[in-house]
């Protein structure tokens, strides 16, 4: 029976926001979950259940590599989600590393991991503020318009392989609840950072980027400030939230000095196909 992709996003987004369920490479509302599962190509996801999923494994292809998506159940049966694996990895020769973000608490996806043999790659930290304790100089930072496109192209070009696709990717997702912030200095666009807005509630910093030429100089975090003091002023946010890998020190010692502390973790996976 093939499972209607309306049900099978509820059954996602529902699972997905108890932290024993958790996982990573998800997007946060139910609306653009849909989205993504109608990007998906069928031969990308294992569904089980009969009228209601009840279990769920889905891969985002990147060339031979994959994000996927899961373990998503409501059952602890090991069994069944390695039978799904199998299933799912076998219409995917070509992939030869599957990369996953398993919750701290999801017992049962940190199972699964390890009846994978999985190799731990680290740990990415949650982040949160309800408001900033520091002042930091934003000044050049500014809301994005089309007359820097020219510019901020270079910077993806600097960033990325596939530049036409990602430029894509972060222009069309811009409307009234994502908002697109630069670094423009010497004429030059150093940084980017994407907001996703929501009035009076929680509001996500995401996608912080900067030039290769000018790390090193703080231009991340000020990016992350004027974001942050934006969805606060304009937005009346009750909290910020950002996440950040564990091996960037220094970047989660400026953002506990700015406000932002620990209250969620992800452990990093990853599958190598025989």
């Amino acid at each position: 029976m093939i499972l209607n992709k309306r049900k099978i996003a509820q059954f996602i987004y529902d699972l997905n926001q108890s932290p024993e369920h958790r996982i990573g490479y998800l997007p946060r509302s139910l609306s653009a979950i849909e989205a993504l599962l109608e990007r998906m190509n069928e031969q990308d996801y294992v569904v089980s259940g009969d009228d209601t999923p009840d279990a769920f494994l889905g891969l985002i292809k990147d060339g031979p590599n994959a994000k996927v998506i899961g373990p998503l159940t409501t059952q602890s049966d090991l069994k069944q989600i390695a039978e799904m694996w199998k299933e799912l990895t076998s219409r995917h020769s070509v992939i030869k590393d599957y990369e996953f973000y398993i919750d701290n608490r999801h017992q049962s996806g940190r199972q699964v991991m390890k009846a994978l043999k999985t190799q731990y790659l680290g740990t990415q930290y949650t982040m949160t503020a309800e408001s900033l304790t520091e002042e930091i100089d934003t000044r050049q930072v500014i809301k994005y318009r089309s007359i820097y496109k020219k510019s901020f192209c270079e910077l993806l070009k600097n960033l990325y392989i596939d530049v036409s696709a990602r430029k894509k990717l972060i222009l069309d997702t811009l409307n009234d609840n994502y908002e697109l912030f630069i670094l423009l200095s010497e004429g030059i666009v150093k940084g980017y950072v994407i907001l996703e807005v929501n009035a009076h509630a929680v509001c996500y910093i995401d996608h912080v980027e900067t030039h290769k030429h000018y790390r090193q100089q703080g231009i991340g975090h000020k990016l992350v400030a004027h974001a942050a003091n934006h969805a606060f002023h304009e937005y009346h946010a009750t909290a910020i939230q950002l996440v950040v890998e564990d091996k960037r020190k220094r970047s989660i010692e400026f953002y506990e000095k700015l406000g932002f502390r620990k209250t969620d973790e992800m452990h990093h996976f990853k599958y190598t196909a025989e």
